[in-house]
């Protein structure tokens, strides 16, 4: 009985120590949470009473797994200090269109990034922490900067879209490893010249929509590569200005009031690279302007009240690395051909809703231009020889131009042209000639126009199109019209309209067969909308982007081998210039997909811990019974004084036992007797393997 007790005893405390899963809310008490598929995220969105955080506060929930807290729309009286420190994974936490009251300063000691947002503060913050590397306070009715001096380790710090006017000098004095500072939509009238003077590492500065008519630090920041000092009310910038951005990079300068601008101010910031100086009341660049700054490779211009652009150079005598250059709404009536003379690299030109008559020599020294808007200009006409030595050119926009009709000619020489928008471009007829095809064009927009008839010579034009907008042209449904668009609904060129809608939409037509860059894919069942009553069409569904073989199948001559062979030798530069655009995107994917899958990897862990912990208690729940019912069996039968094993009458098999009996070989226990020779007769005689006799005996069975 003893070992009964003791075995009991034994399986009480293993069912003890085994974790059962519990039934626990995951939230806090008097509060909704937000169902989340992440076990590492907590969301709170509402609660009935306010708030006390304390260490008893998160009781429900797992702090073993819990890496984000997330509180919204609630009442915090206070913040104590212990509140966090029992969580084990503990990153981020989230305070979101909130009241708080008190906030210890060691509050958030124990996380890593911290956001209040659209919050309410009774007291002033004065925060402590050594872990703590994000801040963001953003929309927080803040009127002066909180204490920052216990923020140790901070790196990051939002305070945007606040009522902040004044900044002390000594703010950031003890935030020595500040790397990005965002100060925008404030009221700062004044940033002190020495502000940043220990924030040695200080790479990024935002100070947007604050009123500050004039920018100048003396101090030498020299990690400082990012400054946007967009709608800041700015009337100059000048050397002084400049003369302490040294490693500057990027600089914004976009919708402020400045007029006049030297090459000498820009000299000093010889690492620049992006320069943004849109919306502005500037007249005249000089030739100098960027003749210090060769690694610029995006300029903008737009919005300026220029006659002219100068003829830009550098003072190294060498040729601009510059890929983007846009002046659109700048006023130009014309360009000089040498504009862009020292710009050879440019591969997208932005020059819409200006005034020019012509275009031609403008574009001479790009042969690198792949796009090109001329859009919302007075051209009528376009010269053949206008993009003669812009053989890359891709894609042509000359919408908003009253053209009147499109001469084929022009594209003679931009062998890989695959897109040309001509909406509201006055179009009457589409061609002007058909002296020339244009095999590589794959999407043509003509909506918006005059156009009244097309027939298929219009289309044999274009014998490898794919897709065409139509949209908004008083076309008559003539019989020729209607064969053509038979021939196009053979040839599968799709009709489009553009979308509001899809406009945002990701990925290329050929991914998302409803959607063509923002336009929609429709039938010509519904364009002719049955006033073509002879023509059969396939159904939309069934259609499908042709293949690049099948769009060259008509296009096999000597001068499409050499245009393979150039684009083959143009796809390093390409692949270059990809990198640097996608570099930001494949960073933010590569965190997310980190993110990700450090989150599928905690859940995954927490639900093999939970199973392993049912089988464990189903095992050994298994085990203690069949051990007491084994037990509490023998038990009773070892008190009937009755019963005795061996009398007792209990089924029994009974197995034959192997024997010896001379003549007779063993066998594996079968009940059946093994075949055996019959010995009544005369016994064989043995003969042995030496011995041989003359005649053998011959035994016969007569009598």
């Amino acid at each position: 009985m003893k070992h009964l007790y003791l075995l009991v005893a034994t399986a009480a405390v293993a069912l003890a120590a085994t974790p059962f899963p519990s039934k626990t809310k995951n939230c806090i008490e008097h509060c909704k949470c937000k169902k989340n598929d992440l076990p590492s995220r907590l969301q709170v969105i509402e609660c009935d009473r306010p708030l006390v955080l304390n260490e008893t506060t998160f009781r429900n929930v797992n702090k073993q797994i819990i890496s984000t807290v997330s509180l919204q729309n609630v009442i915090i009286d206070q913040i104590q200090e212990s509140v966090f420190k029992s969580f084990k994974v503990l990153e981020d936490v989230l305070i979101l269109n909130t009241k708080i009251g008190a906030i210890d300063a060691k509050s958030f000691n124990y996380v890593k990034r911290l956001k209040f947002s659209d919050c309410g503060f009774e007291d002033t913050l004065d925060l402590f922490s050594e872990k703590l590397e994000e801040l963001y306070l953003a929309n927080c009715q803040i009127e002066q900067i909180p204490v920052l001096n216990g923020l140790f380790s901070l790196r990051f710090l939002s305070l945007t879209g606040n009522y902040i006017k004044d900044i002390d000098i000594e703010t950031f004095a003890e935030l020595f490893d500040l790397q990005e500072l965002y100060l925008s939509n404030n009221e700062i009238f004044k940033i002190p010249p020495t502000l940043f003077i220990n924030n040695v590492d200080l790479n990024s500065l935002y100070l947007d929509n604050n009123p500050l008519k004039h920018f100048y630090l003396n101090t030498s920041t020299e990690d400082l590569e990012t400054l946007s000092l967009s709608n800041c009310q700015l009337e100059t910038f000048d050397e002084r200005s400049t003369e302490r951005l040294s490693t500057l990079s990027e600089l914004n300068l976009s919708n402020n009031k400045i007029k006049s601008l030297s090459g000498k101010a820009m000299s000093h910031m010889k690492s620049l690279s992006v320069i943004n100086l849109a919306n502005n009341k500037l007249e005249q660049l000089d030739d100098d302007i960027f003749a210090g700054n060769p690694g610029l490779y995006k300029i903008t211009l737009d919005g300026n009240n220029f006659k002219t652009l100068p003829s830009f150079y550098l003072d190294s005598g060498e040729v601009f690395t510059t890929y983007t250059f846009s002046c659109n709404h700048c006023g130009l009536k014309s360009l000089p051909g040498t504009v862009f003379k020292n710009m050879p690299g440019v591969v997208d030109l932005q020059l819409s809703n200006n005034e020019f008559a012509n275009v031609d020599n403008m574009f001479q020294y790009i042969p690198s231009l792949k796009m090109l808007d001329i859009s919302h200009n007075n051209i009528v006409y376009i010269s053949p020889l206008a993009f003669a030595n812009n053989t890359n050119l891709e894609a042509l926009n000359v919408a908003g131009n009253p053209l009147l009709a499109l001469n084929p000619e022009v594209f003679a020489h931009t062998r890989v042209i695959s897109e040309v928008d001509a909406r509201n471009a006055s179009l009457k007829m589409l061609w002007s000639n058909k002296n020339n095809n244009i095999p590589s064009l794959h999407k043509l927009l003509l909506s918006g126009n005059q156009l009244s008839s097309l027939t298929i010579e219009d289309f044999k034009v274009t014998p490898n199109l794919i897709a065409i907008d139509l949209s908004n042209n008083p076309l008559q449904f003539t019989e020729d019209f209607c064969k053509g668009i038979n021939w196009m609904d053979k040839k599968q060129i799709r009709p489009i309209e553009y979308s509001q809608e899809l406009d945002e939409l990701p990925g290329p037509y050929i991914e998302n067969p409803k959607n063509f860059d923002g336009f929609t894919f429709t039938s010509w069942s519904e364009f002719y909308n049955n006033k073509c009553p002879d023509v059969s069409t396939t159904t939309p569904g069934s259609w499908e982007p042709a293949s690049d073989v099948d769009i060259h199948d008509n296009v096999i001559d000597d001068s499409t081998l050499a245009l393979e062979y150039e684009d083959e030798d143009d796809d390093d530069v390409d692949e270059d210039d990809d990198d640097e655009y996608n570099y930001d995107d494949e960073m933010e994917a590569d965190e997310e997909s980190l993110s990700k899958y450090v989150e599928d990897r905690n859940s995954n862990l927490a639900k093999a811990s939970y199973i392993l912990s049912v089988t464990s208690v189903f095992i050994l729940t298994a085990l203690v019974v069949l051990t007491l019912a084994v037990t509490i069996t023998l038990t009773i039968l070892r008190r009937n004084n009755n019963f005795n094993m061996h009398k007792a009458n209990l089924p029994r098999l009974k197995i034959p036992m192997w024997h010896s009996t001379p003549g007779q070989k063993k066998h594996s226990g079968s009940v059946y007797r093994p075949l055996s020779e019959d010995l009544s007769g005369p016994k064989t005689p043995k003969l042995s393997r030496y011995e041989f006799t003359s005649t053998p005996t011959v035994h016969s069975s007569n009598p």
